[in-house]
């Protein structure tokens, strides 16, 4: 039986229902205002959601540590995950993250992905997927994995990881996990450094 009749016969209408919506969105361009960003408040974020056709409405998180993300939401369907979240401790976004987990191992959000690229400019926009892919890397870590690696935009500052799930439940396929996260320019060598400090603790 070919490989696109087991997917079809394997989810339930409501996946399947999901999975359609899903295509659909990444295959047209979604021209929502780029309104989920660092530097605006929280309210406006959370709307921006409620009304996205990719990320799922914001929730509060329940925070066992303080670095934890304040809101955060997550969208699954047929083993790939996309979630996303956001730091506003004070009602202003400080800073937002987009974590993508598939079996697809050769995604990833670095400038030359154009899968990476794409799936940016369908959370955000073109703008902001431009300024991703032509953003200059300025630090990258590499002493251990997950190795963030710090790039700079002329609009904001980008991190990205690229690592194994060891987390999926399935354990007979490997599963790539993949984050970007925005933050404002200004904040970009704050971003480094705690990372040094980090990386010195190990």
């Amino acid at each position: 039986m070919p490989p696109i009749q087991l997917i079809y016969t394997n989810v339930s209408k409501f996946q399947f229902s999901f999975l359609v919506g899903l295509i659909s969105a990444l295959s047209a361009c979604v021209n929502l205002p780029a309104a989920a960003l660092p530097e605006q408040d929280a309210e406006t974020v959370i709307q921006w959601s409620d009304d996205h056709q990719l990320i799922a409405f914001l929730m509060p998180s329940i925070k066992l540590q303080a670095a934890e993300p304040d809101l955060s939401s997550t969208s699954k369907c047929l083993g790939k995950e996309l979630s996303f979240a956001v730091w506003a401790p004070n009602g202003l976004v400080i800073r937002e993250m987009i974590d993508y987990r598939s079996s697809d191992i050769s995604f990833n959000f670095e400038p030359n992905n154009s899968a990476g690229i794409n799936l940016i400019r369908q959370v955000y926009d073109s703008a902001i997927a431009q300024d991703f892919a032509s953003s200059t890397l300025i630090y990258q870590r590499n002493d251990n994995t997950p190795r963030p690696s710090f790039y700079r935009g002329k609009r904001y500052g980008y991190i990205t990881q690229h690592f194994l799930d060891r987390r999926h439940e399935n354990r007979t396929q490997q599963r790539a996990a993949s984050q970007l996260i925005v933050v404002p320019l200004d904040q970009l060598e704050n971003e480094i450094q705690r990372d040094k400090k980090q990386s010195n603790k190990y």
